[in-house]
């Protein structure tokens, strides 16, 4: 044999030996792959407990007290869940307490300023009015709320119920309720 072939040969066998090593080390781990695919899903943030604070130009617009809170950050939505509901505090340009909202389940999407609130809302306004409903959502933009559910509000010594929901200004002032199945002044009593 000479030098010449004995070189190939050894040749030969290097590149046999290191296209084996990087076939089997380029091997992908099924597992890997799958859980990866599993954080799509999972919140980008989440937290137990939690006091957020929103704010617009160094003024406090409202506090959020939650017992679990997550944000998801996907290719389609962004948003904000509060699955086991909230508590809002708000506050008016002054930073004084203007009203208060309460729900077991809340949502807020972060592009479209609208926040869905579920499942036994209570809404309190500087005037102590109380609006309860199942379903409620605050348009942010448009500094509304409304519902397409039954809705009832106390007034004072007012009531006024209303199956087909409401809209009004975030603040209450002037809710116009539809479908209006009672309005009752409650006698005072002496």
């Amino acid at each position: 044999m000479n030098l010449l072939h004995h070189i190939i040969c050894i040749r030969s066998v290097a590149v046999l030996f290191w296209g084996t090593v990087l076939l089997f080390s380029c091997k992908t781990d099924v597992k890997e792959v799958n859980a990866l695919a599993a954080r799509e899903g999972l919140p980008e943030l989440s937290g137990e407990d939690m006091v957020l604070f929103y704010s617009d130009s160094a003024r406090l617009k409202y506090k959020v007290s939650a017992p679990v809170y997550e944000k998801y950050n996907l290719e389609k939505e962004k948003y904000d869940e509060f699955p086991k509901g909230l508590k809002a505090v708000l506050y008016d340009k002054d930073g004084k307490e203007v009203g208060s909202i309460v729900s077991k389940y809340a949502k807020k999407l972060e592009e479209e300023m609208l926040w869905e609130l579920r499942d036994e809302v209570v809404v309190i306004n500087s005037e102590g009015k109380k609006l309860e409903t199942e379903l409620l959502y605050w348009d942010m933009k448009k500094e509304i709320v409304y519902s397409d559910r039954y809705s009832r509000l106390t007034s004072g010594d007012q009531i006024i119920e209303g199956n087909g929901g409401f809209e009004s200004d975030q603040q209450l002032y002037n809710p116009v309720f539809k479908n209006v199945t009672g309005q009752v002044e409650i006698p005072e009593q002496s």
